[in-house]
């Protein structure tokens, strides 16, 4: 695979058949570098800054709904980053088949879609097996970063979470960002809505 910097035609995107199973990170980027995740990140406002600012490391934008990636794919195009990737994909699948253990150095996991509805709550991200997924591929020292304003939504995947990650609550605001990481935490906050964060680091 040619990486990003070499090609002709600049592209961010990855198709999920030309990936290796587990991918190799270090071809798609064409080097080795800590690999930073934001799963189900819309139009792609925190993890394209994050991209800007931290040149040593690479960042990978899973986002499976069209509007949205699509959005996302043409900001990181006209940026021309060379350490972002983006892919049109499930988080589920990709955790199970794509990431081999220790091989994530960041998950950022922010308001994912609460499926309010009792019928639809199997369908909620934090499963035990994505738990499980979470777990095994963070690398030694390496983190999670989660976000919600649905209070229901917290109290059914908590424990799922503490059961795979130690996961601690994070006061207030974050501080790279204290206006909010993400458009739906701006938004949140200026119309003062509850929501909370929470952290989790790998033992070293």
């Amino acid at each position: 695979m040619t990486s990003l910097a070499e090609a002709d035609v600049y592209d961010p995107n990855l198709m999920l058949g030309a990936l290796e199973v587990p991918a190799n990170w270090t071809k798609v980027f064409g080097r080795k570098a800590p690999l930073i995740v934001e799963v189900g990140c819309g139009g792609g406002r925190y993890i394209i800054s994050q991209a800007e600012k931290h040149p040593e490391c690479d960042f990978l934008a899973i986002e499976r709904a069209g509007e949205f990636f699509n959005i996302l794919h043409a900001r990181v195009a006209k940026r021309r980053l060379p350490n972002m990737r983006v892919i049109k994909a499930d988080a589920d699948d990709m955790l199970a088949t794509l990431f081999a253990d220790r091989s994530v150095r960041k998950y950022h996991i922010y308001f994912p879609d609460p499926w309010p509805k009792k019928r639809h709550h199997k369908r909620r991200i934090f499963s035990e097996t994505f738990c499980a997924h979470l777990r095994r591929t963070l690398e030694p020292g390496g983190e999670l970063n989660f976000a919600t304003d649905h209070y229901d939504y917290l109290q059914d995947v908590l424990p799922r979470i503490r059961a795979a990650l130690p996961l601690k609550e994070h006061p207030g605001p974050w501080e790279d960002e204290p206006q909010g990481r993400t458009n739906y935490e701006i938004k949140y906050m200026k119309q003062g809505r509850p929501i909370w964060r929470f952290t989790a680091k790998m033992p070293v």
